[in-house]
């Protein structure tokens, strides 16, 4: 009998022809199969297609072993080539009943012999194999789909599928590139952070704020919600029912597409979601360009024509059919989901918009399953999903793979994300993978192996703030791509020179469909602004623009929106001529004011149309572009944009610094502004990092309420970069359930004890916050009279350096410590410490289990400071009684807070000091309606929690 080995060498040449066409399914089964080792497979993905198979045939042949294994995998993946493959296989691996070993015969007459399989010598009946195959009930659900007829078309769908799903784009590898393992899926995909969504959260800010400042810190209670991007249909672990339609939100840039690029490849390979015979994958943005009415059967027919013929046959299994609706927020449309429901079939034609609230809403094919992703600024009702979930982008184990994927030198790797870790501004923003993309490639030459040493690559000064990170990412775009028949072009402005005429029509494009909210582009949109379609591929704006391709229409859009905001604002600050263009600007993006006699928006060549105002809406989707106005003004003033423009703006620049401080100040000072405004100036004076603006602006600051703004670590560090050049006191700073974390709070210690008033309740604090703290007590310089440190999971340790740190404080005169996990050991210097104070009126220490020893260190204390108020039950102060009442109104409309709260578990803190209180008169019956409405709240949330599972 021949072996293995031999049959793979004598075969060599046709298998090459038939499986170089598509080798990926063959490649992934041997890697998981253990045919292949995870660096084998790796380093075969950067071969082309037919080397990888010449390399992988030189491989397995090196022993019998691993000869044997491939074609068992041949096998198992014979349905995705060719029938000539079918036929070799039936002719050399099928399984036949066992026969005793015999002798050579010759062929009989009139054909061939009738070979004995190989498989089934080399691996018997009933061994089991290393395969995962279909369980018992989705086999049951596509028995029905096997034949023949089905087959073939199915197969051209996942091979289809596979071809478009297995490389992921990377902009600065151009087109027409072989995938290279940096590229592939199976490589450079790198897991993401799904945690199921209660759609509590409103978003009155730019989303990328909004999420950054949900993510970071994660409540340690909601950690257990997480889910693979793969696990999303599966079964509920309260109801252990599968859900139908699963809703994934997620900003721009945080994987959603990637996501579901994923499980259109697992499932076409055969790995995942195999109870489904058929997925189909319809994106929001292509459906755009179908005018008129159209059936669910034209449409799937004329989008995969190779199942024009057997839509009929699986519209009969809906139960195994997919939808995959990617990118609700790029539909054009507007979707009446309160439309009535109406007879339909899947011939019915209807208008798109119609057709897929009907298919959402199980009007059309109730049976099938439907995944829709959208962002959060276009929402879809909750009632229509079971399941609805949140993409939170990469956690810092996730930016570190990335790091390490991107680059092909580790070391280069370990530089990167060592410095992406130390600054702020990059690593709270790096959890988006469009932004790790971005940043990873905008350090990539400050960190390069070419340089001779460390010192030289850290003196070009790498990128610190998020503006800088998209200069650098741009103009290496522009370097690289731009020039490369210009070897005598290398100074920078040189370089921006040679693309100032493109850079400014795609930022006038880019600028003036922002403020339309636009985000495709047809191509007389792109001739409009003096932009040549056809030259794009040759151009570096391949590299920034990516098409949208249809049959009949061709599509552009910025290949993601922060692009968009960041050319729109290099176009802006690059035209503007004088200090009043730059404060006209800035009215407008910022307020949505314009100033006499300015009657259109700035440097837009038509006005907006009637009605289409820049509303409040509208403004706060502006932040990330008026932040990176802010930094390319600065990069202007630097001299960093030599090529393009004059650095003057009509007079004397040095004196622009002062004329923006002044208009910054007048805005903190004239205005009363909402928080989330106030936090964008924040951020534009960090991203404009000039001292003698922000020198003028922030000493107008005497109170900063960023109540429930939920701020990230960037946030903080903008809070703290202002509030530096201020040398006053500031009345007050209150960041109650912002969730701030350590890290968040560790930013903002040098300006604290400055702040009279201090509250940083329910912020996710921990003993290391109660340490920062107690530094700031103990300063000299401490301004602080009221100290809010409610919510926060100080424990006992952190309660004894606060006592520490009062001891000889003289500012401090009310400290609310309600609920912060005190406990008996938290109160052994209590009396020693307080009692040497002379400033402390008030203190506050309800909801904490003292013990009876900490209750008798309190009355202890109380004989020996009779002057201090002590509040340490709820029934002793009939104001505080009130003061959680409303607190707990607040929870039943403010999912955030409840959320804050739970956290900190202060509901149970609450009532277990309630049930330890004891009184008589009105405060009693206020704390029996407070334990009533507690009780009440913690039942109506465990029940909401139960029906949106």
């Amino acid at each position: 009998m021949v072996s293995a080995q031999e049959l793979l060498h004598s075969h060599r040449e046709v298998l090459l022809d038939w499986l170089s066409v598509n080798p990926t399914p063959l490649l992934r089964w041997l890697a998981d199969a253990g045919v292949l080792t995870a660096e084998q497979y790796r380093a075969v993905l950067e071969r082309s297609p037919t080397n990888k198979v010449a390399n992988v045939l030189e491989q397995v042949c090196a022993n019998e072993q691993n000869s044997q294994g491939f074609l068992q995998v041949l096998q198992q993946v014979q349905g995705y080539y060719c029938t000539q493959l079918h036929e070799w296989i039936h002719q050399h691996c099928t399984e036949t009943p066992p026969e005793p070993p015999s002798e050579p015969q010759p062929n009989p007459p009139g054909g061939k012999k009738k070979t004995k399989s190989l498989l089934s010598k080399w691996f018997p009946k009933g061994k089991s194999q290393e395969f995962t195959l279909p369980q018992k009930d989705e086999v049951n659900n596509t028995k029905n789909l096997k034949s023949v007829g089905m087959k073939v078309p199915l197969n051209a769908h996942k091979n289809t599928l596979l071809r478009q799903t297995e490389r992921l784009m990377s902009y600065s590898e151009g087109e027409g590139q072989d995938s290279s393992s940096h590229a592939h899926i199976d490589i450079r995909y790198t897991e993401l952070f799904v945690t199921e969504d209660d759609e509590g959260v409103t978003h009155g800010q730019h989303e990328y704020f909004t999420l950054a400042s949900r993510r970071s810190p994660i409540y340690p209670h909601q950690t257990c919600r997480l889910i693979q991007p793969r696990d999303l249909l599966n079964p509920g672990s309260q109801t252990g029912c599968s859900p139908q339609r699963v809703k994934v939100k997620g900003i721009a840039g945080i994987g959603k597409s990637v996501a579901m690029q994923r499980l259109l490849y697992e499932w076409a390979l055969g790995k995942h979601l195999q109870n489904f015979s058929c997925v189909f994958d319809l994106r929001f943005r292509e459906l755009n360009l179908i005018d008129g009415p159209i059936s669910l059967h034209e449409l799937l027919a004329s989008r995969f024509l190779y199942l024009q013929d057997i839509l009929l046959d699986l519209f009969k299994h809906a139960k195994s059919l997919l939808f995959i609706l990617d990118g609700l927020d790029e539909f054009r449309h507007r979707l009446d989901w309160n439309s009535k429901d109406r007879d339909l079939t899947v011939e019915s034609k209807i208008p798109v918009p119609e057709l897929l609230v009907a298919l959402v809403g199980g009007n059309l094919l109730p049976e099938c399953s439907v995944i829709l992703t959208t962002r959060p600024s276009t929402d879809a009702p909750k009632r229509f999903f079971p399941r609805c979930c949140v993409v939170l982008g990469f956690q810092e184990k996730h930016v570190e793979e990335y790091t390490m994927k991107f680059y092909k030198d580790p070391l280069v790797a370990e530089k990167v994300f060592s410095y992406i870790v130390r600054n702020d501004n990059l690593f709270a923003l790096s959890f988006i993978p469009l932004y790790c993309y971005i940043i990873c490639s905008a350090l990539a030459e400050f960190f390069s192996t070419d340089h001779n040493n460390e010192e030289e690559s850290l003196d070009l000064n790498p990128p610190r703030t998020v503006s800088e990170v998209y200069y650098f990412y741009l103009y290496t775009t522009i370097k690289h791509h731009a020039l490369k028949d210009k070897a005598e072009t290398n100074s920078r402005p040189q370089i921006l020179a040679v693309v100032k005429e493109q850079l400014m029509n795609l930022g006038r494009m880019a600028y003036e469909n922002l403020l339309r909210n636009r985000i495709l582009f047809d191509r007389e949109d792109l001739e409009k602004f003096g932009l040549d379609p056809r030259g794009i591929r040759s151009t570096f704006l391949s590299q920034i623009l990516v098409s949208v391709k249809e049959e009949k229409v061709e599509m552009f859009a910025f290949f993601h929106l922060t692009i968009q905001e960041y050319l729109a604002a290099l176009f802006c600050v690059v035209s503007f001529s004088s200090y009043t263009e730059i404060l006209t600007g800035l009215d407008y993006w910022c307020f949505g004011e314009l100033r006499p006699p300015a009657e259109n928006p700035p440097l837009t060549l038509n006005p907006l149309p009637a009605g289409d105002d820049l509303e409040c809406p509208r403004v706060e989707n502006l932040q990330m572009f008026t932040r990176f106005f802010s930094g390319l003004l600065r990069a202007r003033l630097s001299r960093l944009l030599e090529g393009m423009v004059e650095n003057s703006f009509g007079g004397d620049d040095g004196e622009l610094p002062y004329q923006l401080g002044d208009w910054f100040q007048c805005q903190f000072k004239n205005r009363n502004l909402p928080n989330q405004m106030t936090l964008n100036l924040l951020h534009c004076l960090m991203e404009l990092h000039l001292q003698e603006t922000t020198g003028r602006a922030a000493p107008e600051i005497s109170r900063l309420n960023l109540f429930k703004m939920k701020l990230s670590v960037v946030d903080c560090a903008a809070v703290h970069y202002v509030l530096q050049f201020s040398k006053h006191l500031l009345k007050e700073l209150n960041l109650g359930y912002s969730n701030i974390g350590n890290k968040g709070f560790s930013r903002l210690g040098p300006i604290l004890h400055r702040c009279e008033s201090l509250y940083i309740r329910y912020n996710c604090l921990g003993t290391d916050a109660a340490i920062l703290e107690s530094t700031v007590l103990k300063s000299e310089d401490c301004q602080v009279k009221k100290l809010f440190m409610c919510g926060n999971k100080l424990g006992p340790e952190g309660a004894r350096v606060l006592w520490e740190a009062l001891e000889h404080n003289n500012s401090v005169e009310e400290v609310y410590l309600d609920i912060t996990g005190i406990t008996e050991s938290g109160t052994e210097n209590l009396v020693q410490c307080l009692s040497k104070n002379t400033a402390l009126k008030s203190l506050t220490v309800v909801g904490n289990d003292l013990g009876e020893v900490g209750w008798e260190r309190l009355r202890d204390l109380g004989r020996v400071r009779p002057d201090l108020r002590i509040i340490s039950h709820f029934v002793d102060d009939l104001g505080l009684l009130e003061a959680y009442l409303g607190w707990v109104e607040e929870m039943r409309a403010d999912h955030d807070q409840m959320e804050s709260v739970k956290n900190a578990d202060a509901l149970q803190s609450v009532l277990k000091g309630l049930w330890l209180s004891e009184g008589t008169g009105e405060n009693t019956v206020k704390a029996k309606e407070l334990e009533t409405k507690i009780l009440q709240l913690l039942e109506n949330s465990e029940l909401s929690a139960l029906s949106a599972k």
